[in-house]
């Protein structure tokens, strides 16, 4: 193509030719600068798009990190409730006994109280949440009472007389967590109830997860904490994204479908029940799956971010009825 455009600077008249020269060398240069620039925006491009470490490159047994009740011994709490530790206090950031990862809470935990069973009126040291995820039942504290059913959550402060009762031939089966309010937060001064069935959702995030707010800190929670319900349509995957360190985020399983869960490079079964805790290292990636075509499933979600959350709103709680008289 050059040599074309010298034999027709040739023939040209010389004022002519210098003009068609300097033009010629302004395209090439051009065209030089253009290639460059390309050269530079594809090697930018790519030097953002870093997959994330493997498993075996982090040093990381994600087994630690992943908790079912059927991995523990059963125990009693609440004078007639079966529990079975699902994942327990610890440290995640250094070697530990497996499950211990919970760094702000003390126990996650499934409980059940079989076909018309009753615990006594209990006070714990620590404060209480549970979300029913089978059965029929009710939550009183003497004067007043709520229904139990699946998808009721309840927050209930530390000291606070409770009790439990499962009003149906099936087990009351709820997941449970406790944990000591850290200084400076001040917990609801009573009973808190929520319906997730009546709750709206507050968005979605991670491409594919759909939540609903149970608690936050307008419910006396910490700053940096919220409960939620995760949805996740069928044939639907959530953005793998991993988290800092001082990040506590929890997983659980809800009932009735099985799903799988991804931990950096691996994947394991993920049977209702289960739970993990995403690591915080900054490193390992989480996700959940639902591979069904036609089924929507759901998570508990509880985190403690490193920052404070945005303002979810108190209302709509469930009301309490007075108990009947003769109880």
């Amino acid at each position: 193509m050059l040599q074309l455009e010298q034999k027709r600077l040739v023939a040209l008249p010389s004022e002519t030719r210098h003009i068609m020269k300097r033009e010629i060398q302004r395209e090439i240069l051009l065209r030089a600068a253009l290639l460059l620039a390309l050269g530079n925006i594809s090697a930018l491009l790519g030097a953002q798009v870093v997959p994330p470490p493997s498993n075996e490159v982090v040093g990381i047994n994600i087994d630690r990190f992943i908790g079912s009740p059927f991995q523990s011994h059963p125990e009693i709490t609440h004078g007639a409730m079966i529990k079975r530790t699902i994942l327990t206090h610890g440290d995640p950031a250094t070697l530990g006994e497996p499950r211990a990862v919970l760094q702000y809470r003390k126990e996650l935990s499934l409980g059940t109280l079989t076909g018309g069973s009753q615990t006594p009126m209990t006070t714990i040291a620590e404060q209480l949440f549970f979300y029913v995820q089978s059965g029929e039942g009710r939550l009183d504290n003497g004067r007043e009472y709520w229904a139990l059913k699946e998808g009721i959550a309840a927050l209930i402060p530390p000291k606070e007389k409770h009790r439990l009762s499962s009003l149906s031939r099936e087990p009351l089966q709820m997941i449970m967590l406790v944990w000591v309010p850290p200084p400076g937060v001040t917990p609801a001064a009573e009973i808190l109830v929520r319906d997730v069935n009546v709750l709206p959702f507050t968005g979605r995030a991670h491409w594919s997860y759909t939540g609903k707010n149970l608690f936050n800190p307008a419910h006396g929670l910490h700053p940096n904490e919220s409960f939620h319900v995760v949805y996740v349509a069928p044939m639907s995957i959530g953005e793998p994204h991993a988290h800092v360190p001082q990040w506590e985020e929890i997983w659980t399983k809800l009932a009735p479908d099985n799903s799988f869960l991804m931990l950096g490079s691996e994947v394991r079964e993920m049977p209702f029940g289960t739970a993990f805790l995403a690591p915080p290292n900054g490193k390992t990636v989480h996700s959940v799956v639902n591979l069904t075509k036609d089924r929507t499933m759901a998570w508990l979600f509880i985190s403690r971010f490193t920052s404070k959350l945005p303002d979810f709103g108190r209302d709509p709680l469930v009301a309490p009825k007075l108990m009947p008289a003769a109880e």
